[in-house]
């Protein structure tokens, strides 16, 4: 019960000095994750090397991804390429059904990329999609964000359903077949929050555009941007990239030289360094201001967000030290829940405890794998509602809550309903749509 103290007021620590104090988020969760560390008894030398893992290992996941991602988005912001894109989907789908597209755009998306990169990939278009279309930035960052977690946590090939499945035995298809089905309602349900009149009322504002530009200099970025197609270029070719390996590692012999080259082009980060280097065909001219200006600008840019994604991976690692998941996973487990409720309340609860859904996954799934039999469901449903868990209220200690709200550029406030409150909306509709779908399957 003392971890479960430690959980509770390290949120609160880090609520109190980001929000009332006006301590800078990096610092904040720096010192909550030693505080933390030292206050679980933890030796201080694993408290040190915890906090430097933690944010190594998440810097080796997503610190370069969201570099290039952010050197995209300045490059089609500056040349126009951006609006480009947003003016053929308004054109496309019409304004009014502009949430939904970007939700199921991001549930598309994510289905073979991690939701951080998907996040940093579309973040351009949806703030040149708001200004277009005059839609409140909120709704589309919701959307956005709601559509890549879903099928992020549902659908194979992603890391952690395809654990999940491994750890339990789960057939791979199957629990494709149902990870989709289950996200249908959950982007759609969701989607009802996100394009909701509180929202549109409460957070009205569009995208910020970009103040050191006269309208005079914008009309004339749009007048001479890329072609729609080149615009789409530096987006699709990653995601393209990306898919193409994912499918690759699941059916393709590891050791054949084609398999090896769509291997590292499809390695994330260097999927995305490639979309960079295309975005070089986009401007009129090349010329040391795009190569050097734009790329500096950029890298400035995504510097605070690099570093609060990856502090916030320590701060995740020092609470999975801490065991706090392992104990209330276990206080849940005695409660003889039926059937698919007891799998997803112990994810959900990993979840809030330690901020990463992959982690909820595999952790879960070894501790639901020796219960499996008892609980009388399918190893494909019993992993589907340990991913339904494994979104289910996403908070400061996970890395996808700094990446969303820092990209957005909002304060730990908006943070929290952009983020936590949408995912909370998200893990009740997974709820009852697995519940659901186990009258069909076992």
């Amino acid at each position: 019960m003392y971890s479960v103290f430690l959980l509770i007021l390290s949120i609160i620590l880090l609520m109190v000095l980001i929000t009332k104090l006006k301590v800078h988020a990096f610092f904040s969760l720096l010192l909550v994750s030693l505080i933390v560390g030292v206050a679980a008894g933890l030796p201080l030398a694993d408290v040190a090397t915890m906090v430097a893992a933690g944010f190594g290992g998440t810097m080796q996941n997503i610190g370069i991804v969201i570099i290039c991602g952010v050197i995209i988005g300045e490059i089609l912001e500056h040349t126009g390429g951006a609006q480009k894109i947003a003016d053929s989907i308004i054109k496309l789908i019409g304004i009014k059904r502009a949430p939904l597209a970007t939700g199921v755009t991001g549930g598309i998306v994510s289905i073979p990329t991690f939701c951080d990169s998907g996040f940093v990939i579309l973040n351009p278009v949806i703030r040149a999609l708001s200004r277009s279309g005059k839609i409140p930035y909120m709704v589309l960052v919701t959307s956005l964000m709601c559509g890549l977690l879903t099928t992020h946590s549902l659908v194979p090939p992603t890391p952690g359903p395809v654990a999940a499945a491994g750890i339990l035995g789960a057939d791979i298809g199957k629990v494709m077949l149902y990870g989709l089905i289950v996200s249908v309602p959950v982007i759609l349900g969701t989607l009802l929050w996100c394009n909701s009149k509180y929202i549109r009322r409460k957070y009205p504002e569009l995208a910020p555009a970009d103040e050191t530009m006269t309208t005079e200099e914008f009309d004339e970025k749009v007048k001479n941007a890329p072609s729609t197609f080149m615009s789409y270029m530096p987006i699709v070719i990653p995601i393209i990239l990306i898919v193409v390996r994912s499918f690759t590692n699941l059916y393709a012999n590891p050791e054949l030289l084609w398999v090896e080259i769509i291997n590292f082009i499809g390695t994330p980060y260097i999927a995305l360094m490639i979309g960079a280097l295309f975005c070089f065909l986009l401007p009129k001219k090349l010329t040391s201001e795009v190569t050097d200006t734009w790329i500096t600008s950029a890298i400035k840019g995504s510097a605070e967000i690099v570093l609060i994604t990856g502090i916030a991976g320590s701060f995740g690692k020092v609470l999975q030290g801490t065991g706090v998941g392992d104990v209330l996973a276990n206080m849940i487990s005695k409660l003889n829940l039926p059937s698919v409720i007891l799998p997803f309340l112990i994810s959900a609860i990993i979840l809030i405890a330690q901020g990463s859904a992959t982690v909820a996954l595999t952790t879960t799934s070894a501790i639901i794998l020796p219960l499996l039999s008892a609980l009388n469901i399918s190893p494909e449903l019993a992993v589907i509602a340990i991913a339904g868990g494994s979104f289910c209220g996403v908070l400061p200690q996970g890395s996808y809550f700094w990446c969303v709200t820092k990209l957005a550029g909002y304060d730990i406030k908006k943070g929290y309903v952009a983020v936590t409150a949408t995912t909370f909306i998200m893990g009740a509709v997974a709820f009852v749509s697995i519940l659901v779908l186990s009258l069909f399957v076992s």
